[in-house]
């Protein structure tokens, strides 16, 4: 029996992507798309999403290491194809940031998923799945972490707001 995919494997293998290794899953998914349309397709179990984005330990980790700048080369991509016709009830986006130092690879990437958007979409409620992938000398560690918010303008944007401006003030250098 194949393995049944996760949002853990769609999220895995996109940060794979972006930081240019291999995947394991063979789920490999070519634009965003395709990502948002497998992920609108998944059951997603809203189970262990207990913390708050704020207390997101891995997001903590992205923001401290792009305001040390401790790194050789940083880049990030998002999904702003954020909503797909065919599904309004719903939304999903993806970020993502990728640091190089020396040989030293870590890749941070963040689902964030709005169940049941509200009339006013900014002021809904949602979840976030974190990706960390790290790679030092040949080993490879991946970690997962998930997060809840009730207001995504109060509890989330003002996160996404200073990870892109430490991003700008990074390529600045």
């Amino acid at each position: 029996m194949p393995k049944k995919l996760t949002l853990e494997d769609i999220l895995s293998d996109e940060l794979k992507r972006e930081m240019n290794l291999d995947t394991d899953t063979f789920a490999v998914i070519d634009d965003w798309d395709s990502v948002m349309h497998s992920v609108y397709q998944m059951p997603i179990e809203y189970a262990g999403y207990t913390n708050k984005v704020g207390e997101m330990k891995l997001l903590k980790e992205m923001i401290d290491t792009l305001a040390r700048a401790d790194f050789d080369n940083v880049k990030r991509s998002e999904s702003r194809e954020k909503q797909l016709r065919q599904f309004t009830k719903t939304l999903s986006m993806y970020y993502n940031v990728v640091f190089t130092k020396g040989k030293k690879k870590v890749g941070y990437g963040a689902l964030i998923h709005f169940p049941s958007l509200g009339s006013t979409p900014d002021r809904s409620g949602g979840i976030v799945l974190a990706a960390k992938i790290a790679i030092d000398g040949g080993k490879r560690n991946a970690t997962f972490e998930r997060g809840k918010f009730e207001d995504f303008l109060v509890e989330v944007k003002p996160y996404i707001n200073i990870l892109g401006d430490l991003y700008r003030q990074s390529r600045k250098m």
